[in-house]
């Protein structure tokens, strides 16, 4: 498995991010994909891989069949599925980056960019609370199975009330308390402590780290290359 330096993610994060938002085309686009997928592959992230690309199969399948409806509906189907399948290859590679990062290495990857700390504080908090969130999503959908409330069609067009109220309230309720946890936890550990930070985490750079990020930058030129070859505009 491939083991990255954070602060080599860091940087593919935001070359990604350029990457896909300015190459909507989708030539381009899939091909910008298709190196996410691999670099996700070769990160230990298979199954994570195979779900955006099927899930990603299907947006394109349903922007390809959206020419054949009406005009309102097609402009609409358009501009939504073009929205998702450019923000795909995003999400899959900030899928990669939390379930491949601990938040120790993200802290001490941020501190030694000399990134601000309020932004550290910031990311670091929402790295650790997605995944809470996530489980706690999880308890919620169980025990609204355990009251016969599913989020099948049948509940949503009988009982649409009913099945938002079971959702929203301990959603809300959950979101406030894990929150308020992670704050007391953050605190508890010193992280709101103005003096220089220590760390145990060391971040080394390997020649892999440098051979990855050099893959991504060639890419970006050679993409952007083509796409100026083809439109005429950068």
């Amino acid at each position: 498995m491939l083991i990255i330096d954070t602060r080599i993610k860091l940087l593919l994060f935001l070359l990604i991010n350029f990457m896909v938002f300015g190459l909507k085309d989708f030539i381009l686009g899939s091909i910008c994909f298709l190196f996410i997928c691999v670099l996700s592959l070769f990160m230990g992230q298979k199954r994570l891989v195979w779900k955006y690309i099927i899930f990603y199969l299907i947006v394109v399948a349903i922007q390809q069949l959206c020419v054949y409806t009406p005009q309102a509906i097609h402009t609409i189907l358009s501009v939504f599925t073009l929205f998702i399948r450019v923000m795909i290859p995003v999400v899959l590679f900030a899928s990669t980056f939390i379930a491949t990062t601990k938040v120790s290495e993200l802290i001490a990857a941020m501190y030694s960019m000399r990134i601000p700390r309020s932004v550290t504080i910031t990311f670091a908090m929402t790295l650790r609370f997605f995944p809470t969130f996530g489980e706690e999503i999880h308890n919620i959908y169980n025990a609204m199975r355990l009251r016969g409330i599913t989020a099948s069609f049948r509940n949503i067009f009988t009982r649409p009330m009913l099945l938002l109220e079971a959702m929203a309230v301990p959603i809300v309720m959950r979101s406030a308390s894990i929150a308020e946890e992670l704050s007391a936890s953050a605190v508890t550990r010193g992280i709101d402590n103005p003096s220089e930070r220590t760390s145990f985490v060391i971040l080394r750079i390997k020649k892999s780290d440098i051979a990855v990020l050099a893959v991504f930058v060639i890419l970006f030129v050679v993409l952007f290359f083509f796409k100026y070859q083809i439109y005429g505009r950068v």
